[in-house]
């Protein structure tokens, strides 16, 4: 065998590469879609000062799906086993495994950082080829797009080791083996779907629902009330007390994105809702004002005129009011179809 390249889709969700890669695995099989749909519905604001993820998607585990087989371990775990790494990839890819890890991005072409600063960056490969002695890896690119590229074996051993002289090692320690399950099954859930959408309304601790396995992220805040959060943010920006961050507003667009993707599953592929309640086209208005606000990101960090952030902060109220509204006339909607008590 003189190459292996282990198939990819692009995700709904790119913004963080940690949702992106499980999903672009798991949605090449439409199957998968019940899934994926029934959840991906709160957001949640870590309150904390200096998150490395201040405001994403909140799901348990972004791991775990049924067409996923996930083993991970620690780094120092291949100096246990002695296996050189390009050794162990390579094997695993020939295995069917996708491996996601960290690198050191100085040593990777075709991405920002190359020979230029060190930088500690996930990454998924999924393929090899050993007549070139290179692989494929999937993740953000010197282009700001998301997309595979190639590395030698060389960089890539370098672009391995070199993590170990970056700071911040707690949180690119870990080296995840995910390979797809082929009998992964799930159906459409209308109960959760309607109780995370209340929670979203709410906002309520969606993680309280796994509190006996894990502490509740209690420095979060969910749902309709991140949209205050995003506000302050946006503030501080006003003011010089924080940085340019554009995974703020993006990840909001892709919620919404998503949302209009489920709602118009929901309408060909469930008996829930239909065309004629408007619900789609509603919110296919509230992602247009989402990827607006996107658009005016990118155009304060080339113009840097504070009108702009006045007009994402106006586009937030507006998001914000629509979302409430229109959401629950979803409900309204969705609860004539809950299951009665005999």
């Amino acid at each position: 065998m003189e190459s292996v390249i282990l198939p990819v889709v692009q995700p709904p969700i790119f913004g963080y590469q940690f949702f992106a890669f499980p999903l672009c695995i798991v949605l090449k099989d439409e199957r998968s879609l019940p899934w994926l749909y029934s959840n991906f519905i709160q957001v949640c604001f870590d309150k904390r000062p200096n998150p490395p993820v201040p405001f994403t998607f909140y799901i348990h585990d972004y791991k775990l799906n049924p067409w996923l087989h996930v083993e991970h371990f620690e780094r120092g775990t291949m100096s246990i086993v002695q296996r050189n790494i390009v050794d162990f990839v390579r094997d695993c890819l020939l295995d069917g495994y996708y491996v996601y890890l960290n690198v050191d991005e100085y040593y990777i072409p075709e991405r920002k950082v190359y020979q230029k600063s060190n930088l500690s960056h996930d990454v998924l490969i999924h393929g090899v080829d050993l007549q070139e002695n290179t692989f494929q890896l999937l993740g953000f690119t010197d282009k700001e797009t998301f997309a595979s590229t190639s590395v030698s074996f060389r960089n890539f051993e370098l672009a391995y080791d070199s993590i170990d002289q970056i700071d911040h090692q707690t949180v690119c320690n870990r080296i995840y083996l995910y390979k797809y399950k082929e009998s992964g099954e799930y159906d459409f859930d209308l109960t959760l779907v309607q109780e995370t959408l209340e929670e979203y309304l709410n906002s309520k601790n969606t993680s309280t629902r796994f509190r006996m396995i894990s502490k509740p992220w209690n420095h979060c805040a969910y749902g309709l009330e991140t949209y205050q959060c995003l506000q302050d943010y946006y503030q501080r920006l006003l003011e010089g007390k924080t940085h340019f961050d554009v995974r703020h507003v993006h990840t909001l667009w892709e919620h919404k994105r998503l949302m209009v993707s489920r709602l118009k599953y929901m309408e060909e592929n469930t008996s829930y809702l239909n065309s004629s309640h408007q619900i789609y086209e509603a919110y296919s208005e509230i992602e247009r004002k989402a990827r607006n606000a996107r658009n005016l990101m990118l155009k304060f960090y080339m113009q840097q005129e504070e009108e702009t952030l006045h007009k994402i902060m106006r586009y937030l109220d507006e998001i914000a009011a629509q979302e409430a509204m229109v959401m629950e006339k979803l409900l309204t909607l969705l609860r004539r179809h809950e299951p009665k008590l005999l």
